[in-house]
């Protein structure tokens, strides 16, 4: 049994890591760290757990979670991750970072999109992207893993085998996406754009050019292509409390059919549970991975133009976030990958 401990676990992804952690066989929630609910218990801070756990909220202290736990999940904001994350890896605990600290290999892209000065450096060094898929064999053996950002799974996911292959050209790559309210957490932004009366019966698209979420997708294409891959990267709001669903443009590098598309991903995803193919375009629906971690894509080629384009979709929330989370513990762990992820989550 692995002894799990969440520093911010009253958050939005706290509480889901719980929710989804209480239906895992092989995982015991040893401590729930909060530093503003410390003393009461966790489902009276979060009721939607009433019933389901009688554990309290705790201050986070390094001597209990050392003592205590196994592997700790932070789903605190980026000050609070980096300063926990190295004294917890001194620890020996196993670090699995649910935001944006880890996911970089060059700290100046993190400092420049985060805005924030990264205070743990030689970490960046060993962190390893928590993408099963693409970094099993690195997970295993991994003190501190940096879980993508949810936009970066819908496009990563699809994009990285063709360009391994060679198949698309990594230059002048398209990502349109479009999320659920629920990607920005319980934080209302300033302005009260994301309450439910603006966001209702509306679309519209945010942060174009400059989503921190870009460089992370270069970040991983280009070393899947072995050159630098250029991204156009538009996230846009849909009023929905879950999901992504992105479209992608890329130039194929050589004449291909939506078949060649589909054998490349058949090859690389043949072993992978949570990857599904899908021959229709139409048929890559969010309803068909709402509170999953699965991810499903398929592809279309246009001959005239010789583009291929790609719908993707997953649950922002699990696959997204703490689904890929927890695929990595069970890595990490040595515990069967599908391990309390094949049930229908949060």
């Amino acid at each position: 049994m692995v002894r799990v401990g969440i520093i911010g676990s009253t958050g939005s992804v706290g509480e889901a890591l719980i929710r989804v952690l209480l239906g895992h066989p092989g995982a015991e929630l040893a401590f729930l760290g909060s530093d503003h609910a410390a003393g009461e218990p966790v489902a009276t801070v979060l009721p939607a757990l009433r019933g389901q756990t009688d554990a309290a909220c705790r201050a986070p202290d390094l001597d209990a979670l050392a003592a205590e736990t196994d592997v700790v999940f932070l789903a605190k904001k980026g000050p609070d991750s980096m300063e926990w994350a190295p004294k917890l890896v001194d620890a020996g605990l196993k670090v699995i970072d649910c935001g944006g600290e880890f996911r970089f290999r060059d700290v100046a892209v993190y400092e420049q999109f985060y805005g924030d000065t990264h205070t743990c450096p030689a970490l960046l060094a060993e962190a390893v992207y928590g993408l099963p898929e693409l970094y099993r064999e690195a997970l295993a053996g991994a003190r501190i893993v940096g879980t993508p950002g949810c936009y970066p799974a819908s496009a990563i996911l699809p994009l990285v085998p063709l360009l391994r292959a060679g198949l698309v050209a990594p230059e002048a790559i398209v990502v349109d996406s479009y999320s659920g309210l629920s990607g920005a957490g319980k934080q209302y932004s300033a302005k009260g754009r994301n309450l439910f009366l603006e966001c209702d019966a509306n679309c519209r698209a945010y942060a174009p050019l400059t989503h921190r979420h870009a460089p992370e997708i270069e970040q991983e294409l280009s070393l899947a292509a072995g050159r630098d891959a250029s991204v156009l990267f538009v996230p846009h709001l849909l009023p929905l409390d879950r999901g992504i669903l992105t479209c992608i443009f890329a130039t194929l590098a050589r004449p291909a059919t939506a078949d060649d598309v589909m054998a490349v991903w058949r090859e690389a995803y043949a072993d992978e549970p949570f990857i599904r193919l899908v021959d229709d375009l139409g048929d890559v629906e969010l309803r068909h991975v709402r509170r999953t971690n699965y991810c499903d894509f398929a592809a279309v080629v246009d001959p005239r133009t010789q583009r291929v384009v790609i719908s993707s979709a997953l649950d922002n929330v699990i696959k997204g976030a703490v689904g890929s989370a927890v695929q990595s513990m069970n890595v990490l762990c040595g515990i069967p990958e599908t391990t309390g992820l094949l049930h229908r989550c949060v």
